[in-house]
């Protein structure tokens, strides 16, 4: 189990390290799924401190969500997220929720994650992480995306919700979910 994981981590790393590299390249067409124009997206002036000014993002149909940690056993962990009047719990991997903890409680190990390093590579090359938003729900699996600019090129990345989140929260990006979504497979708590 162990070994499969760490094969898992060192694909992901490759994976975003390619994407990093890719991010640098005059060309983005071919390396990133939406354009700014595809995703119906509109950069606006939010905060000066950027070249660029920070996209906006759609949020037609989304809510945002709130996050926590329920429990977490050895090999697997439930997590809560509160979206409007909808609780949603979910299972995730042990080790991401750990990940999700600690960026709730912004702690960073002596060691650091590889959500930590890839917040820091992002902070670095000047990414900024815009939002996550949890789209859909295919065979009992929630489906995500990691939205992430640099500059003025956006993009929209195919993430599991839960790694998502974990980088979102180091980033103080907002989780919004699909609010159909919700309703469909959330508890209503108001």
């Amino acid at each position: 189990m162990k070994g499969k994981f760490l094969i898992l981590i060192l694909v992901f790393i490759a994976s975003l390290l390619v994407l990093i590299k890719n991010l640098n390249l005059t060309n983005f067409s071919c390396f990133y799924k939406t354009s700014i124009s595809q995703a119906n997206l509109t950069i606006i002036p939010i905060n000066e401190s950027y070249e660029y000014p920070v996209a906006k993002i759609p949020l037609e149909g989304f809510i945002q969500a709130n996050i926590s940690v329920d429990a977490i056993l050895v090999d697997r962990a439930q997590v809560s997220l509160k979206a409007g009047c909808y609780l949603i719990e979910a299972t995730t991997d042990a080790c991401v929720a750990r990940a999700i903890e600690k960026a709730i409680e912004e702690k960073v190990d002596f060691r650091p994650t590889v959500y930590d390093v890839i917040n820091d590579i992002f902070r670095n090359l000047e990414i900024k992480v815009l939002a996550v938003k949890i789209t859909e729900m295919k065979e009992k699996t929630f489906i995500g995306q990691l939205i992430i600019q640099q500059r003025d090129r956006v993009l929209l990345l195919d993430i599991r919700p839960s790694d998502a989140t974990a980088i979102a929260l180091r980033a103080k990006a907002p989780i919004y979910i699909n609010e159909t979504l919700a309703k469909e497979v959330g508890k209503y708590v108001c």
